[in-house]
């Protein structure tokens, strides 16, 4: 099967794979397919899982629907080279998702039952991930690696709006899915899943349970 992007869309869906490809080149993605839309998971080195997606060009016919897990560093260079002619993810490699971390592409997060939508704003929501990223900084000045991720474990598994850790609007301000503008955001709840839901992409943290504590690793 082929998808084809428009060129905006192309271009919006390689900026959000490469953003994360600075951080780990080895980060596995999971494509999904809608009958209008394409959506790539991600599950970036801050302890969550992230999806955006953009509408196709032409619909993508029930017999042609997808769902892969492929490098993420290849498939932003499907993107970039092949967007108008179509993606071909039957060419990409499959990728393996690494063990013992949690969320993960292997577990997707529920598609319906979500309750509790709690309203914001993008802008007001800003300057808490700023303060606390101002407040990891001064924390960890001169630490080894090891304290500083304590250090940010701590921070960022803090609850604030709508019952979302901190890591998830973290996640969201580092991918662009908030800034300082008057975008409608909201929080909602399903199980021991929460949402962040934005007008750039989603963010959803596991919360409750023994695998909620993630292993979380700095990123600058």
């Amino acid at each position: 099967m082929t998808i084809r992007l428009a060129e905006p869309e192309a271009r919006i869906l390689e900026g959000f794979c490469r953003r994360q490809v600075a951080w780990d080149a080895a980060l596995p993605a999971r494509v999904v397919t809608a009958t209008r839309a394409v959506g790539v998971f991600t599950a970036p080195p801050l302890g969550v899982l992230v999806f955006f997606a953009v509408p196709t060009r032409d619909p993508v016919l029930a017999s042609d629907a997808a769902d892969a897990i492929v490098p993420l560093q290849q498939l932003a260079d499907e993107v970039r080279d092949r967007s108008a002619e179509g993606l071909r993810l039957a060419d990409l490699p499959r990728a393996l998702v690494p063990g013992g971390s949690s969320p993960s592409l292997q577990h997707l997060p529920p598609s319906d039952g979500w309750q509790l939508p709690i309203f914001g704003v993008s802008g007001d929501l800003v300057p808490l991930v700023d303060d606390a990223t101002a407040e990891f900084e001064a924390r960890s000045k001169g630490l080894p690696p090891r304290d500083q991720e304590s250090v940010a474990e701590e921070i960022w598994d803090r609850n604030v709006f709508g019952g979302l850790p901190l890591r998830a609007l973290h996640a969201a301000r580092r991918l662009g899915m908030i800034t300082t503008d008057s975008a409608k955001v909201s929080a909602a709840t399903s199980g021991p899943w929460k949402r962040f839901s934005t007008p750039r992409g989603q963010v959803f943290a596991y919360t409750a349970g023994p695998v909620a504590r993630l292993a979380l690793h700095v990123v600058r």
